[in-house]
């Protein structure tokens, strides 16, 4: 059975939902912003005032008002996708958008596209003038806004400084409630020392140490004749990587390096889905002309090469793959190496007393290192003064621009509203120190707006604004909506 929705009742149906995604996600916004608890059928209850989180798990038994809601929540997660940040100021501007663009005329609806498309092209313009470069400072205050935490965002912050991208950061949780990170600089090689002899300690560190990868399994010492003979007569740091040996093999070169007394190491690698010769190409990077390496710190499982070459060559082909690649695996492997061969890996260990409460704060560095990534581009006055602003100085001469106008000013009333503030008496304030100074909601005091603590990276700022206006324009595109296999009760439907 089908169902066709049009005109005013679908209409409706489109107010009923945008009230009731925008009605649970708005009211986290801010730094008193509420939380929401979760109950999901694949995991234990958990609280969260994540935007984008909240959104995804809003549903409907109505199927007609859940199939809107599926277009709307796009919203929120494009911008999620894109800079990590934003949804729910997404979901606040769209909110007056799709209600206020319902209410004009048909004739004046075909002409909002363009109204808005117009419009927004201006506010972005505006939006750049508020631009600045980040500091130290300024990043860990991206930080903190973003966590909603003052010492998730200082750690994320440590961290991603060190590391100078969030693709190079890992979150886990922790054993217990100790929260802390581990950083290991150069290229990390999983890897099998065959014998103790080899090492003759857990740990050694190896300079100008030769590299040579042999790409089949050793079965005599004539396959490396030529190797052996330079271990011989130059007595220099050797080490093999190889897929396999014999155990002949194996025997032979613990004898030698204990009878030379020099090192000759013996590594079998790891299989690594069909991507060993890109590793061989990566670590080849880090060798000097003659086929050594700067240093190799060695365990029985490990090793980690370090270089005073520029990988900067091989890092750029990385990136290239990376951006043309659709696969999530494959993306999170590249930016993983191209992390190994500039700043290294850092994993951060999330601690707290529960389960639940390890999978928010997971949530909250999340956040934060999205956040942080992106501020890499700029950064603006935060808190919703940007938009309010540029609400003020629109010229309102056409229907869309009068729309935007006003939702412009919306997530700044709604963080003041999530906060239980007046919201006419600050913002009379705001205006009469003429946008000079924003409010501090932590704080409770007015702050210059050129220094301010509140910031937020421009890119957070745009984005939220230009998927508000495309999923906006989409929707009152509608005029009709076809549901396949209706029925009218949704829940024996589900079953």
């Amino acid at each position: 059975m089908k169902k066709v929705i049009s005109g005013k009742n679908l209409e409706q149906k489109m107010l009923e939902s945008i009230e009731i995604l925008c009605g649970v996600v708005k009211d986290s916004l801010g730094p008193k912003g509420n939380n929401v608890l979760i109950n999901s059928s694949d995991r234990e209850p958990f609280i969260t005032n994540d935007g984008v989180t909240i959104a995804q798990n809003v549903t409907s038994e109505d199927i007609v008002i859940d199939t809107i809601l599926e277009i709307a929540k796009e919203a929120s997660l494009k911008t999620n996708e894109v800079v990590g940040d934003g949804t729910t100021t997404t979901l606040v501007l769209l909110e007056t958008l799709l209600k206020e663009g319902i209410k004009v005329t048909k004739e004046k609806k075909n002409l909002l596209k363009n109204e808005f498309e117009e419009t927004l092209q201006e506010i972005l313009e505006k939006l750049t003038t508020f631009k600045q470069a980040p500091t130290k400072k300024d990043f860990q205050k991206i930080a903190i806004v973003a966590a909603n935490d003052d010492e998730i965002g200082k750690i994320a912050t440590e961290v991603f400084l060190k590391t100078k991208s969030k693709e190079s950061i890992f979150l886990k949780e922790s054993k217990d409630e100790t929260t802390f990170y581990e950083k290991i600089n150069g290229y990390t090689l999983e890897t099998r020392i065959p014998d103790e002899y080899f090492l003759q300690k857990e740990k050694i560190e190896l300079e100008n140490c030769k590299v040579f990868f042999i790409d089949e399994k050793i079965e005599n010492l004539e396959q490396i004749s030529s190797l052996v003979n330079e271990f011989l007569e130059y007595q220099e740091p050797i080490l093999l990587l190889t897929k396999g040996y014999s155990q002949n093999v194996k025997e032979s070169l613990v004898n030698m390096a204990y009878q030379q007394q020099g090192t000759i190491i013996l590594a079998q690698w790891f299989e690594y889905k069909n991507i060993e010769e890109e590793i061989i190409e990566d670590i080849k990077a880090l060798l000097n002309e003659d086929q050594t390496i700067s240093k190799v710190k060695i365990t029985q499982n490990q090793m980690v090469f370090h270089s005073n070459q520029n990988t900067l060559k091989r890092r750029n082909i990385l990136k290239k793959r990376y951006i043309q690649s659709n696969e999530a695996y494959q993306k999170e492997n590249l930016a993983e190496r191209i992390a190994k061969l500039h700043y290294g890996l850092a994993t951060i260990y999330v601690g707290a007393s529960t389960t639940t409460e390890k999978r928010e704060k997971i949530m909250r560095y999340e956040d934060a290192l999205c956040a942080l990534e992106i501020a890499k581009k700029g950064i603006v006055p935060g808190g919703g003064i940007c938009f309010y602003k540029i609400s003020e100085e629109l010229d309102s001469n056409t229907a869309g621009a009068k729309i935007l106008k006003k939702a412009l000013s919306m997530p700044l009333k709604q963080i003041l509203e999530n906060a239980s503030l007046p919201q006419e008496e600050i913002l009379k304030k705001i205006k009469q120190e003429n946008f000079q100074k924003l409010y501090n909601i932590k704080t409770n005091n007015y702050e210059n707006i050129l220094n301010t603590s509140i910031i937020e990276p421009i890119e957070v700022v745009s984005y939220a604004l230009k998927n508000a206006v495309s999923i906006a324009c989409m929707l009152l595109s509608i005029n009709h909506l076809i549901i396949n296999d209706f029925q009218e009760n949704r829940k024996s439907y589900d079953i």
